[in-house]
């Protein structure tokens, strides 16, 4: 598969792209974790789609994190880096704070986004179904948090074995990033659910059902809010759908990009 590395400069930000793929453009936006090298499930996107991803601010190789104070300031971001692409209405497939920043830059600049797929999104401040907190230090803690089977091998290998593993200091890069815009709030913007009803475009939710990080709560009221929603719920799968349910997710988000 064709697979190409880029330096973008962003409004003054170094932004990492990697573009796999061929076919029509799809916008990725990866999600806390920091999936910023392609994975299966990107690959599965690729088969159909240029699946264009780039890393936000402060994530993988991406500078500029010291101009990001908000979600909001995340958005402009993307505002910036689908205008330096030539992109508009372009399909969405996003993650967690990624489906967060995709619904964010909807709000926007309506005329930049086009079909969604929101899996297991943050943003919504729900009553009475709290987030988790994220930002703990355990490795163990965190499997249990993110994956349905926190013994499975996806579960396993997803996270440094130790502060040792070459993996660590982007996953500290990736964690300081997300506090940026998610520590207080608390990875949610209190006034999005108002603005729901303005993104009017045809939206997919996928949720785990077991997703203990964003309960399934969540996922049912931006569908319940979104003018033009579904929702797709995953059985024996937590919050990291694209890993737990490769396969499954993919094919979701595939066939609901082909019918709009």
């Amino acid at each position: 598969m064709k697979i190409e590395n880029k330096t973008l400069n962003i409004a003054g930000k170094k932004t990492q792209l990697t573009i796999l793929g061929e076919g029509p453009p799809l916008l990725y936006l990866h999600s806390a974790g920091g999936e910023t090298e392609p994975i299966a499930f990107h690959h599965k996107l690729a088969e159909k789609y240029t699946v264009y991803l780039p890393a936000h601010p402060g994530f993988a190789l991406s500078e500029g994190l010291d101009h990001i104070d908000d979600i909001h300031d995340l958005a402009w971001h993307y505002v910036d880096l689908l205008g330096e692409l030539n992109l508009e209405n372009v399909p969405v497939v996003s993650y967690s704070l990624g489906a967060w920043t995709a619904a964010e830059v909807k709000l926007i600049r309506p005329n930049l986004i086009g079909p969604m797929v929101m899996i297991a999104a943050a943003g919504l401040h729900v009553d009475g179904s709290p987030m988790e907190e994220l930002f703990i230090d355990s490795f163990d803690k965190l499997r249990e948090l993110l994956f349905f089977d926190p013994s499975s091998k996806q579960a396993i290998d997803y996270f440094p074995a130790d502060t040792n593993d070459p993996r660590i200091l982007m996953w500290l890069r990736a964690r300081e990033a997300t506090a940026r815009v998610g520590w207080n709030p608390y990875l949610h913007d209190p006034k999005l659910a108002g603005h729901l009803h303005r993104l009017d475009s045809p939206v997919q939710v996928i949720w785990g059902r077991h997703d203990k990080l964003i309960p399934l709560a969540h996922g049912e009221y931006y569908t319940q809010h979104l003018p033009n929603a579904k929702l797709t719920v995953l059985e024996e799968c937590g919050h990291m759908v694209p890993y737990e349910k490769t396969d499954e997710a993919a094919a979701i988000a595939l066939d609901f990009l082909g019918s709009t």
